[in-house]
Protein backbone atom coordinates (compact mmCIF):
# COMPACT_ATOMS: atom_id res chain seq x y z
CA UNK A 1 0.00 0.00 0.00
CA UNK A 2 1.38 3.22 -1.40
CA UNK A 3 -0.91 5.22 0.60
CA UNK A 4 -3.16 5.66 -2.53
CA UNK A 5 -3.05 1.89 -3.96
CA UNK A 6 -1.26 -1.55 -4.01
CA UNK A 7 1.22 -2.36 -5.44
CA UNK A 8 3.16 -6.06 -6.11
CA UNK A 9 6.23 -5.18 -3.67
CA UNK A 10 6.90 -6.77 -0.01
CA UNK A 11 9.36 -6.94 2.02
CA UNK A 12 8.37 -9.87 3.88
CA UNK A 13 10.72 -12.64 2.37
CA UNK A 14 13.96 -11.81 2.45
CA UNK A 15 15.12 -8.76 1.07
CA UNK A 16 11.85 -8.62 -0.64
CA UNK A 17 9.65 -9.81 -3.96
CA UNK A 18 8.89 -7.16 -6.23
CA UNK A 19 6.57 -7.46 -10.17
CA UNK A 20 7.05 -5.20 -12.52
CA UNK A 21 4.87 -4.41 -16.20
CA UNK A 22 7.36 -4.15 -19.03
CA UNK A 23 4.44 -3.26 -21.15
CA UNK A 24 5.47 -5.12 -23.98
CA UNK A 25 9.03 -3.31 -24.06
CA UNK A 26 12.04 -5.44 -23.54
CA UNK A 27 14.41 -3.27 -21.44
CA UNK A 28 14.56 -1.63 -18.06
CA UNK A 29 12.09 -2.57 -15.09
CA UNK A 30 8.60 -1.45 -16.05
CA UNK A 31 6.67 0.24 -14.22
CA UNK A 32 4.83 -1.03 -10.89
CA UNK A 33 1.40 -3.10 -11.29
CA UNK A 34 -1.23 -0.93 -8.88
CA UNK A 35 -4.36 -1.31 -8.11
CA UNK A 36 -6.75 0.22 -5.91
CA UNK A 37 -8.49 -2.13 -3.62
CA UNK A 38 -6.11 -4.89 -3.73
CA UNK A 39 -8.26 -7.35 -5.84
CA UNK A 40 -6.88 -8.50 -8.97
CA UNK A 41 -8.78 -11.41 -10.62
CA UNK A 42 -11.00 -9.16 -12.74
CA UNK A 43 -8.11 -6.98 -14.68
CA UNK A 44 -6.81 -9.50 -17.02
CA UNK A 45 -3.53 -7.51 -17.82
CA UNK A 46 -2.39 -6.99 -13.94
CA UNK A 47 -4.13 -10.93 -13.29
CA UNK A 48 -0.42 -11.92 -14.54
CA UNK A 49 1.60 -10.34 -12.75
CA UNK A 50 0.04 -11.31 -9.44
CA UNK A 51 0.42 -14.61 -11.24
CA UNK A 52 4.30 -14.16 -11.21
CA UNK A 53 4.43 -12.73 -7.92
CA UNK A 54 2.66 -15.63 -6.36
CA UNK A 55 4.47 -18.00 -8.17
CA UNK A 56 7.99 -16.16 -6.52
CA UNK A 57 6.04 -16.30 -3.11
CA UNK A 58 5.85 -19.87 -3.18
CA UNK A 59 9.45 -20.74 -4.69
CA UNK A 60 10.66 -18.13 -1.86
CA UNK A 61 8.82 -20.53 0.83
CA UNK A 62 9.22 -23.63 -1.01
CA UNK A 63 13.14 -23.02 -0.41
CA UNK A 64 12.89 -21.34 3.15
CA UNK A 65 9.96 -24.45 4.65
CA UNK A 66 12.08 -27.24 3.50
CA UNK A 67 15.72 -26.19 3.45
CA UNK A 68 15.50 -23.52 5.53
CA UNK A 69 17.25 -21.52 2.64
CA UNK A 70 16.72 -17.55 2.30
CA UNK A 71 16.47 -16.94 -1.29
CA UNK A 72 18.49 -18.03 -3.95
CA UNK A 73 21.57 -16.82 -2.65
CA UNK A 74 20.99 -17.86 1.07
CA UNK A 75 21.16 -14.42 1.88
CA UNK A 76 17.89 -12.97 1.18
CA UNK A 77 18.28 -11.78 -2.41
CA UNK A 78 16.10 -9.40 -3.51
CA UNK A 79 13.54 -11.73 -6.00
CA UNK A 80 12.39 -9.03 -9.13
CA UNK A 81 9.78 -10.12 -12.05
CA UNK A 82 8.96 -8.62 -15.19
CA UNK A 83 5.94 -9.77 -16.64
CA UNK A 84 4.63 -8.97 -20.45
CA UNK A 85 8.10 -8.58 -21.79
CA UNK A 86 8.14 -7.56 -25.53
CA UNK A 87 5.38 -9.09 -28.10
CA UNK A 88 4.51 -12.31 -28.93
CA UNK A 89 7.33 -13.81 -26.74
CA UNK A 90 6.58 -17.34 -26.16
CA UNK A 91 9.22 -17.89 -23.43
CA UNK A 92 10.39 -16.76 -20.12
CA UNK A 93 13.91 -16.51 -18.65
CA UNK A 94 16.59 -15.84 -16.18
CA UNK A 95 19.08 -13.20 -17.04
CA UNK A 96 21.38 -13.69 -13.61
CA UNK A 97 19.30 -11.00 -11.48
CA UNK A 98 15.83 -11.13 -12.57
CA UNK A 99 12.87 -13.24 -14.13
CA UNK A 100 11.38 -12.31 -17.06
CA UNK A 101 8.13 -13.64 -18.79
CA UNK A 102 6.66 -13.63 -22.19
CA UNK A 103 3.15 -12.73 -22.89
CA UNK A 104 3.20 -16.29 -25.01
CA UNK A 105 2.87 -16.89 -29.57
CA UNK A 106 -0.26 -18.50 -31.23
CA UNK A 107 -2.42 -18.11 -28.73
CA UNK A 108 -0.75 -19.82 -25.60
CA UNK A 109 -1.33 -17.27 -21.90
CA UNK A 110 1.71 -15.39 -20.91
CA UNK A 111 4.47 -17.62 -19.17
CA UNK A 112 3.68 -16.71 -15.36
CA UNK A 113 2.27 -20.64 -14.56
CA UNK A 114 3.15 -21.39 -11.26
CA UNK A 115 5.60 -24.42 -12.26
CA UNK A 116 7.50 -21.67 -14.71
CA UNK A 117 7.80 -19.34 -12.33
CA UNK A 118 9.42 -22.14 -9.83
CA UNK A 119 11.68 -22.86 -13.44
CA UNK A 120 12.97 -19.66 -13.38
CA UNK A 121 13.68 -18.62 -9.89
CA UNK A 122 15.42 -22.03 -9.54
CA UNK A 123 17.63 -21.02 -12.77
CA UNK A 124 18.94 -18.67 -9.93
CA UNK A 125 19.45 -20.76 -7.41
CA UNK A 126 21.55 -22.99 -9.51
CA UNK A 127 23.60 -19.66 -10.87
CA UNK A 128 24.45 -19.09 -7.17
CA UNK A 129 25.11 -22.58 -6.20
CA UNK A 130 26.64 -25.28 -8.79
CA UNK A 131 26.64 -22.65 -11.54
CA UNK A 132 25.97 -25.72 -14.36
CA UNK A 133 27.52 -24.25 -17.49
CA UNK A 134 24.38 -23.66 -20.16
CA UNK A 135 25.50 -26.40 -22.56
CA UNK A 136 25.56 -30.14 -22.81
CA UNK A 137 25.08 -32.68 -20.02
CA UNK A 138 25.86 -29.72 -17.16
CA UNK A 139 23.20 -27.43 -19.25
CA UNK A 140 20.70 -30.22 -19.35
CA UNK A 141 21.31 -30.75 -15.63
CA UNK A 142 20.87 -27.41 -15.13
CA UNK A 143 17.30 -27.56 -16.87
CA UNK A 144 15.98 -30.29 -15.14
CA UNK A 145 16.84 -29.55 -11.91
CA UNK A 146 14.58 -26.10 -12.98
CA UNK A 147 12.13 -28.26 -14.10
CA UNK A 148 12.08 -31.06 -10.87
CA UNK A 149 11.85 -27.63 -8.40
CA UNK A 150 8.83 -25.94 -10.28
CA UNK A 151 7.08 -29.49 -10.20
CA UNK A 152 8.01 -29.88 -6.71
CA UNK A 153 7.15 -26.19 -5.81
CA UNK A 154 3.58 -26.46 -7.91
CA UNK A 155 3.03 -29.91 -5.62
CA UNK A 156 3.81 -27.84 -2.29
CA UNK A 157 2.19 -25.02 -3.16
CA UNK A 158 -1.26 -26.21 -4.28
CA UNK A 159 -1.05 -29.61 -2.82
CA UNK A 160 0.17 -33.25 -3.89
CA UNK A 161 -3.71 -33.78 -5.26
CA UNK A 162 -3.48 -30.88 -7.31
CA UNK A 163 0.18 -30.81 -8.67
CA UNK A 164 1.61 -33.07 -11.94
CA UNK A 165 4.53 -33.50 -13.91
CA UNK A 166 3.67 -31.58 -16.80
CA UNK A 167 5.34 -28.39 -16.88
CA UNK A 168 3.83 -25.26 -18.54
CA UNK A 169 0.39 -26.99 -19.09
CA UNK A 170 -1.76 -23.78 -17.97
CA UNK A 171 0.19 -22.16 -20.56
CA UNK A 172 -2.68 -24.33 -22.75
CA UNK A 173 -0.03 -26.28 -24.58
CA UNK A 174 2.73 -28.94 -22.54
CA UNK A 175 6.36 -27.76 -22.62
CA UNK A 176 8.28 -31.20 -21.28
CA UNK A 177 6.21 -33.90 -19.84
CA UNK A 178 8.49 -35.12 -16.93
CA UNK A 179 6.86 -38.66 -16.47
CA UNK A 180 6.68 -39.29 -20.07
CA UNK A 181 9.37 -37.94 -21.87
CA UNK A 182 9.48 -39.76 -25.11
CA UNK A 183 6.12 -38.38 -26.56
CA UNK A 184 7.38 -35.06 -26.76
CA UNK A 185 10.75 -35.92 -28.11
CA UNK A 186 12.79 -35.76 -25.04
CA UNK A 187 14.85 -39.27 -23.32
CA UNK A 188 14.07 -40.46 -20.33
CA UNK A 189 16.96 -43.00 -20.42
CA UNK A 190 21.22 -41.59 -20.88
CA UNK A 191 21.82 -42.51 -23.97
CA UNK A 192 18.60 -44.33 -24.72
CA UNK A 193 15.85 -42.75 -27.04
CA UNK A 194 15.86 -39.03 -28.15
CA UNK A 195 19.00 -38.68 -26.67
CA UNK A 196 20.22 -35.76 -28.52
CA UNK A 197 24.25 -35.24 -29.55
CA UNK A 198 24.08 -32.42 -32.06
CA UNK A 199 24.92 -28.50 -30.86
CA UNK A 200 21.71 -27.16 -31.52
CA UNK A 201 19.49 -25.83 -28.07
CA UNK A 202 23.10 -25.15 -26.32
CA UNK A 203 23.81 -28.81 -27.36
CA UNK A 204 20.29 -30.49 -26.47
CA UNK A 205 19.98 -28.69 -23.07
CA UNK A 206 16.29 -28.76 -22.78
CA UNK A 207 15.74 -32.44 -24.58
CA UNK A 208 18.47 -34.08 -22.73
CA UNK A 209 16.75 -32.94 -19.17
CA UNK A 210 14.32 -35.41 -19.73
CA UNK A 211 16.43 -38.42 -18.21
CA UNK A 212 17.21 -36.64 -14.85
CA UNK A 213 13.10 -35.82 -14.85
CA UNK A 214 12.12 -39.00 -15.20
CA UNK A 215 14.54 -40.33 -12.45
CA UNK A 216 12.84 -37.61 -10.48
CA UNK A 217 8.82 -38.87 -11.17
CA UNK A 218 10.22 -42.83 -10.42
CA UNK A 219 11.95 -41.61 -7.21
CA UNK A 220 9.14 -39.74 -6.46
CA UNK A 221 6.36 -42.02 -7.46
CA UNK A 222 8.10 -45.26 -8.00
CA UNK A 223 8.10 -47.72 -11.34
CA UNK A 224 9.45 -50.51 -12.59
CA UNK A 225 9.98 -51.90 -15.93
CA UNK A 226 13.62 -51.66 -18.35
CA UNK A 227 14.85 -48.71 -19.98
CA UNK A 228 15.99 -48.42 -23.43
CA UNK A 229 19.55 -50.01 -22.92
CA UNK A 230 17.96 -52.87 -21.38
CA UNK A 231 18.56 -51.73 -17.59
CA UNK A 232 15.54 -53.53 -15.43
CA UNK A 233 14.18 -51.29 -12.56
CA UNK A 234 11.77 -52.14 -9.42
CA UNK A 235 11.77 -48.64 -7.78
CA UNK A 236 9.40 -47.91 -4.70
CA UNK A 237 8.93 -44.30 -4.58
CA UNK A 238 9.72 -42.06 -1.59
CA UNK A 239 7.54 -38.76 -2.24
CA UNK A 240 7.74 -35.83 -3.78
CA UNK A 241 9.16 -34.04 -0.39
CA UNK A 242 11.96 -36.54 0.26
CA UNK A 243 13.13 -36.94 -3.32
CA UNK A 244 13.08 -32.89 -3.77
CA UNK A 245 15.61 -33.19 -0.58
CA UNK A 246 17.98 -35.57 -2.37
CA UNK A 247 17.86 -33.16 -5.46
CA UNK A 248 18.27 -30.06 -3.90
CA UNK A 249 21.47 -31.88 -2.01
CA UNK A 250 22.93 -32.92 -4.66
CA UNK A 251 22.26 -29.53 -6.69
CA UNK A 252 23.65 -27.50 -3.67
CA UNK A 253 26.21 -29.46 -2.20
CA UNK A 254 27.68 -31.95 -4.51
CA UNK A 255 27.35 -30.33 -8.61
CA UNK A 256 29.59 -28.34 -9.68
CA UNK A 257 30.00 -26.15 -12.92
CA UNK A 258 31.08 -28.86 -15.32
CA UNK A 259 29.29 -31.80 -13.65
CA UNK A 260 27.51 -34.53 -15.80
CA UNK A 261 24.89 -37.02 -15.65
CA UNK A 262 27.69 -39.74 -14.12
CA UNK A 263 28.71 -37.35 -11.65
Amino acid sequence: WTGSEFRLRETGRGNGIRTFDLQNSTTGLGVDFTHPDNYWDTLTVKRFGTDAHFGTESTYDYYWNHFNRNSIDGLGFALVSRVHYGSNYGNAFWNGQVMTYGDGSSGTSPFTALDICGHEVTHGLTSNTAGLVYAYESGALNESFSDIFGAAIEYDALGVSNGDWLMGEDLGFVIRNMANPNPYGDPDTYLGTNWYTGANDNGGVHTNSGVQNFWFVVLTDGGSGTNDIGNVYNVTGIGVEDAGAIAYRNLVTYMTTSSQYSD
